[in-house]
């Protein structure tokens, strides 16, 4: 079948300064051959079907793709000696009606619009990429740093050579008890499960405004969740009846070895997500989010997807932050 305009892939090419550390330009493009963009993006690409990752590009490589779809570079615009391209799909969360912090941190907390930027990182190394731009105006006292480094408690070595989380916060002088209100914030969640009120708390120590938060809310409600990881796994009838006698708050138990789970895309249909869990009759997809930190220690030896031993269920469910979602397989039955 043909596709339609309208159901074209969207993607985002982006100046990315890293003086600055954020976006200086972007443009969205359509994609009506997905062959031309990947014999464009070279053979990083072969193993990325749908496109999820994001690519980045020299000038030489960026002329080559606005040239194909037909975007106008202008280089006097682009005049900033430590640039890089990037080409990536439209994200959702780019659909927002303001400016999502995500990306723009640097730039935001020295011009007093956000108020706390917090970054969870896997360690080693003890650094993120860009730390050094944010500590440059650590150096000249315009910005508040704050770490936590908390070691993972299975110390046993993964593919990855990862020991822990680090947890750094800045925050403008004069904000500094947002860091330790951020903290407390989340001490509070891991003991009672995360939830919108502790969105909106998050949110405002933050920096976004109300009417900001509202929509945040409201749209993360209907997709799935706040915060952690967001993700989902497909469930036969048995299943979906087991959670739901477990009123939503936890994932049923299997008679496999493994439970197959990756990150949920609401951008995607739910048959495509679910046809790609290796779950017989699978009638439905079960969508979740889990904190951070534990799934950082609990994935860590591999690469999403992830098969997760059927006997580490239990433990997984502690990491549920609020009530599962059930997203229904088109045409299947779930009454």
């Amino acid at each position: 079948m043909r596709k339609t305009a309208a159901s074209r892939p969207m993607f985002l090419l982006t100046l990315f300064d890293r003086e600055q550390w954020c976006p200086v330009l972007q443009t969205r493009f359509e994609v009506a051959d997905p062959d031309l963009l990947r014999a464009l993006l070279g053979t990083d690409s072969n193993d990325d079907a749908n496109f999820d990752r994001i690519y980045d590009l020299d000038d030489a490589e960026a002329v080559r793709l606005a040239e194909a779809f037909g975007i106008t570079l202008d280089w006097a615009a682009l005049d900033y000696p430590d640039r890089e391209f990037i080409v990536g799909r439209v994200h959702p969360i780019q659909q927002a009606p303001y400016l999502v912090h995500t990306g723009y941190e640097l730039p935001l907390l020295l011009d007093g619009r956000k108020k706390l930027a917090r970054f969870i990182e896997a360690y080693p190394p003890m650094s993120f990429d860009g730390e050094d731009r944010f500590d440059h105006w650590v150096a000249a006292g315009r910005l508040h740093k704050d770490v936590e480094v908390e070691p993972f408690k299975d110390r046993t070595e993964n593919k990855f050579g990862w020991q822990g989380t680090r947890r750094i916060y800045y925050t403008a002088k004069g904000e500094e008890w947002r860091v330790p209100a951020s903290k407390l914030l989340w001490d509070a969640a891991a003991r009672a499960g995360w939830n919108e009120h502790f969105e909106r708390i998050e949110g405002m120590l933050f920096g976004y405004e109300d009417w900001q938060n509202d929509w945040w809310i409201e749209t993360g409600l209907s997709g799935g969740g706040f915060g952690g990881m967001r993700l989902c796994c497909a469930v036969d009838r048995t299943g979906l009846a087991w959670i739901k006698r477990a009123g939503y708050r936890a994932l049923p138990p299997i008679d496999g070895p493994t439970l197959m789970l990756d990150f949920y895309d609401q951008d995607k249909p739910v048959i495509e997500q679910a046809t790609r869990h290796e779950q017989a009759n699978a009638i439905a997809l079960a969508v979740f989010s889990v904190g951070d930190k534990g799934a950082l220690e609990l994935f860590a030896k591999q690469a999403p997807p992830w098969r997760l031993p059927a006997a580490s269920i239990p433990e997984l469910n502690t990491l549920l932050l609020r009530s599962i979602m059930v997203k229904p397989v088109q045409g299947a039955l779930t009454d």
